[in-house]
């Protein structure tokens, strides 16, 4: 969710919810308003030092509010809070998120030291919004305030510092979707390439909830393994610096290649992980020891299956595949086909059971393999999505839905073709979209190969796992 400054090309839209019974009837607003007075009241409040007016994004315009009354009180400075969301929109989370965010942006860009509001005693909705993000209610009286029917009610005081919101975790789901046209093909990208933590990509993705889940269950160290330029172990390692954890990374490749190379093995070792250099077929060995070594030296230390194959790792995308299903729902949007690049497996698991949790069961997700062989990257995936599925209580075996396309492996992990290299960097120089010739540059190279030849129609969506820090190595 984005926020941004209230301008006047967003006076229809405030208009039209404004006079919404939905808006008005719990947020006190004379009605009916037009564009006019709107405009009026925008010329007037603007450049206020005594307010700020917001509107919130995600894709489209998803709710308004603002901080008001704002002004010096004997110690430090507050303002009143209000938000209200698109009519069509409410009870699906936003209002959380929003008043989170600008809470968070009065603390940190206005220095506020206190927001304050009111609302209806009977707005039970609205009440458990407040509490969730972490205000307190601190008063109960009438404040000459009339309901929607128009009879005199109570109204609730509450407050909120910055200490109560730190204390809260409110989780904004980021989902980033573009629209392009490639050789006369309309496709959706979902951006997980530019998803914001610890360096980006579906691996970024993923350590989200690892974090969560490691602070809920008391584990101050990781244990992990991967590639030289594992996107993974450079998640990891961030997330561990991020939280002051150790990090042992069990890295399959030589030192001297590793010690060269830039990406994601130059940020591995600029976070301050112990690296430590194998054989592949060391890896359990190896990690298994580094585990009982960390238990030695006081640390509880979690095992991070490889490229996040544990239970946070799979939860992650299904939470992704909720988010997807709301925004498409709100545009009359709905994919028939969605493609990505599948590694270990999980994400093309999560994405598998959060398809039939959300309803979408009749959506064909086609995974294209970066480096497993069919039989045993289709089975890792199929035994992921059933452990996932079991979790959801849904009652499947994945067996015969799992879609695992390796006509496009070259060889194997790291492997490519120059066709598909003069491909990907043409695809940049007309889109601004960065793909890498490992992951999900393989996998969009297969994409469009599978489309032309199979005459496939309908609504696409390609999910951009990243891979940009291969291209820097």
């Amino acid at each position: 969710m984005l926020i941004r400054k209230f301008v006047q090309t967003d006076i229809a839209t405030r208009v039209e919810w404004v006079n919404n019974p939905k808006v008005h009837n719990s947020m006190h607003f004379q009605v009916p308003i037009d564009n006019k007075s709107t405009l009026n009241w925008l010329n007037k409040v603007k450049n206020s030092a005594s307010r700020f007016d917001v509107v919130f994004e995600e894709d489209d315009v998803v709710a308004m509010g603002g901080l008001t009354s704002i002004e010096n009180y004997p110690i430090g400075k507050k303002a009143e809070l209000y938000i209200f969301v698109n009519p069509e929109l409410q009870k699906g989370g936003i209002g959380t998120k929003a008043t989170h965010l600008l809470c968070k942006y009065g603390f940190e860009k206005l220095r506020l030291s206190k927001i304050y509001l009111y609302t209806n005693s009977n707005n039970i909705a609205a009440q458990k919004v407040y509490e969730k993000v972490g205000f307190k209610r601190l008063g109960q009286f009438c404040k000459e305030a009339i309901d929607g029917e128009g009879k005199i009610i109570d109204r609730y005081y509450y407050e909120i510092t910055k200490d109560d919101l730190g204390k809260q975790v409110v989780t904004d789901v980021f989902l980033r979707m573009d629209d392009i046209c490639i050789d006369g093909q309309n496709l959706r990208i979902i951006r997980d390439d530019i998803f914001p933590f610890v360096g980006g990509g579906a691996k970024a993705r993923k350590a989200v909830e690892y974090e969560t889940f490691l602070k809920e269950n008391g584990y101050n160290a990781i244990v992990t393994c991967g590639g030289i330029q594992s996107n993974h172990n450079r998640a990891m390692a961030l997330l561990a610096a991020k939280n002051g954890w150790k990090c042992h990374l069990c890295i399959q490749g030589t030192e001297e290649r590793f010690v060269n190379e830039k990406g994601n093995a130059l940020l591995c070792r600029l976070a301050g992980a112990e690296c430590e250099l194998i054989q592949p077929q060391e890896t359990a060995e190896v990690m298994e020891r580094a585990m009982e070594k960390l238990k030695e030296e006081g640390y509880r230390p979690y095992y991070v299956v490889g490229g996040g194959h544990n239970l946070p790792g799979g939860t992650s995308f299904v939470k992704a595949v909720k988010e997807l299903k709301k925004r498409c729902e709100r545009q009359g949007y709905k994919p028939n086909h969605i493609f990505h690049a599948s590694g270990t497996g999980s994400t093309q698991a999560g994405i598998a059971v959060g398809l039939d949790l959300v309803g979408w069961s009749d959506v064909k997700l086609i995974g294209i393999s970066v480096a497993r062989q069919h039989e045993r990257g289709k089975q890792v995936i199929v035994d992921f999505a059933n452990m996932l599925a079991k979790h959801y209580e849904i009652s499947k075996d994945y067996s015969n839905s799992i879609f695992f396309n390796t006509d496009y492996l070259c060889g194997g992990y790291e492997n490519f073709t120059q066709e598909m290299k003069y491909f990907l960097d043409d695809i940049m120089k007309k889109t601004g979209l960065v793909f890498d010739t490992t992951y999900s540059g393989k996998a969009f190279y297969g994409m469009m190969d599978i489309i032309k030849k199979n005459n496939i129609q309908g609504n696409i969506i390609f999910w951009h796992t990243g891979g940009i820090m291969n291209i820097m190595a």
